[in-house]
């Protein structure tokens, strides 16, 4: 593959940069501030026009739902519904009584418009931050535009990658603890994970952090300290990496409008004066432009890759 080149997009120093989205009918990217309490970012592709939402609490989580001008946010505990401008919200789901000492991370949503979305020990609050490590006691939840909801007893201590192969046979999921990236085969009519095994573990090469799927079923992986988006092919090989000009890059997405821009974000959170002092863009989002197309995006309540299919006339 050609060698490409990673790009400063918003010099906009997140804390803890996450979730990039993309919305190919506005042509905006939306993405998360996730400490700072939370913010949630939307930039117009078109006119390079970014904005912030305020939130009053860390966010974990976003999607897009299918509902045109609605999305998908979850906090540490919940998961709202939510207006573009957060004027308005409704409670989805709630994690439940059991999971008191956990919260929300990474998700994503399935063909079906499933929220499927890991937990894992709350490390934002105190009784979990002074323990010694994180316990692999989180959870998937499958979670349904009506609120109904199914989990399943994953053992996650930080999951992260949550994407899907192109024909939605595998699901892959990482535990940035374990560092190992599995793969499970994926039910999308009954909306079931089974069989776990490992896929991937990239020794040396920093901790696996947000992920996307390309056309050809590559995984595009941030690795988190490392500096670089790993490429890795469907039998779990590394193919690629692409250098990233701050450590911590920590989530990726395909958009433009032919699918053919990858999306980074990053984070400041982490770094030494000394890191920051060098890493002048440290918490930025960043572009890489590829010789391949990623998958459209599934939307939550439903499918939207009509809505997400690419088009010729705009390259970002």
């Amino acid at each position: 593959m050609k060698r490409t080149r990673c790009e400063l997009l918003v010099d906009c120093r997140n804390a803890l940069g996450e979730m990039p989205r993309w919305d190919a009918a506005s042509r905006t990217l939306f993405w998360i501030d996730v400490i700072a309490p939370g913010r949630l970012f939307h930039l117009d592709i078109r006119h390079m026009a970014v904005d912030f939402v305020q939130l009053e609490q860390a966010v974990t989580g976003l999607a897009m739902c299918l509902q045109e001008s609605v999305l998908l946010l979850a906090t540490q505990r919940e998961i709202w519904r939510m207006d573009r401008l957060g004027l308005q919200r409704s409670l989805l789901y709630t994690l439940p009584a059991d999971q008191a000492l956990h919260r929300f991370n990474d998700g994503g949503v399935d063909s079906g418009g499933r929220l499927w979305i890991g937990s894992m020990p709350n490390n934002l609050i105190e009784p979990v931050r002074s323990a010694a490590r994180l316990e692999p006691s989180g959870r998937m939840f499958a979670i349904q535009a009506d609120g109904g909801a199914k989990s399943f007893d994953a053992g996650f201590a930080c999951p992260n990658a949550i994407c899907w192969s192109p024909d939605g046979s595998l699901l892959y999921v990482a535990d940035s603890v374990s560092q190992w990236l599995y793969a499970y085969d994926f039910d999308v009519a009954a909306g079931e994970m089974s069989r776990r095994r490992e896929f991937c573990r990239l020794a040396g090469l920093g901790i696996p952090d947000g992920a996307a799927v390309d056309a050809d079923g590559y995984i595009w992986n941030a690795r988190w300290g490392a500096g670089v988006i790993a490429r890795i092919d469907p039998r779990g090989r590394l193919a690629q990496t692409i250098e990233v000009p701050v450590t911590n890059p920590t989530a990726c997405c395909f958009g433009g409008s032919r699918l053919d821009v990858l999306y980074v974000t990053s984070a400041r959170h982490g770094l030494s004066a000394e890191q920051l002092a060098r890493e002048k863009f440290a918490g930025g989002v960043f572009a890489v432009e590829t010789r391949t197309r990623g998958m459209p995006v599934n939307s939550f309540g439903g499918d939207s890759n009509d809505a997400q299919k690419p088009q010729n006339n705009e390259r970002r």
